[in-house]
C-alpha cells in the first residue's frame, strides 16, 4: 500500500480499506466517533456527551453498499492521505465551528493512516457527516 518514498498510492486504497474511524470533538473533549469494521460489517458507535447512548450494530447491506459507493465519490481517503502529508488546502477549508476531527484508515496490509486538524475541516465534511448520519442513524454534529 505504501511506495518507495513513504507515501500512499491512491490506486485500489477503497477496495483494501478494512476499517474506518472518524470522530469529532469540541474543545471540552466532547462528541461522537464511529468506527466502520468493513471485513465484520459492523459500526461502534461512541457518545462522548453520554455515555449510555453507545453501541454496536451489524451494517445492513443497503447501507454497506451506500456506504462503498460514497466514500470514494467524497474522496474520505484522499483527505486522510492529503492531510497526513501537510497538504491540508488541497482539500480542507476553515470553518466557524469551534471543534476538532479525526480520522484513521486501516487496510488489508496493516498499512495505517490518520490524521486530524482543529477548525480546517475537509470541504466535503457535510457530505461525510450525512452519510455517516444515514449508516448509524444519529446526528454527526457538535452541540
Amino acid at each position: 500500500m505504501t511506495e518507495g518514498n513513504g507515501k500512499m498510492k491512491t490506486e485500489g486504497m477503497y477496495d483494501d480499506l478494512v476499517v474506518l474511524e472518524v470522530e469529532i470533538i469540541s474543545f471540552s473533549n466532547e462528541g461522537y466517533k464511529v468506527k466502520y469494521d468493513f471485513r465484520r460489517k459492523i459500526l461502534s458507535w461512541r457518545d462522548n456527551y453520554m455515555w449510555n447512548n453507545n453501541f454496536t450494530s451489524l451494517i445492513n447491506d443497503g447501507k454497506f453498499d451506500l456506504l462503498k459507493e460514497k466514500l470514494p465519490k467524497i474522496g474520505v481517503l484522499e483527505w486522510i492521505k492529503a492531510y497526513s502529508e501537510g497538504d491540508a488546502e488541497k482539500f480542507g477549508r476553515k470553518v466557524s465551528v469551534s471543534g476538532m476531527w479525526k480520522m484513521k484508515a486501516e487496510f488489508k496490509d496493516k498499512t495505517v493512516i490518520a490524521t486530524g486538524s482543529e477548525e480546517i475541516f475537509p470541504a466535503k465534511w457535510d457530505d461525510l457527516r450525512s452519510l455517516i448520519e444515514m449508516t448509524t442513524g444519529t446526528k454527526f454534529a457538535l452541540r
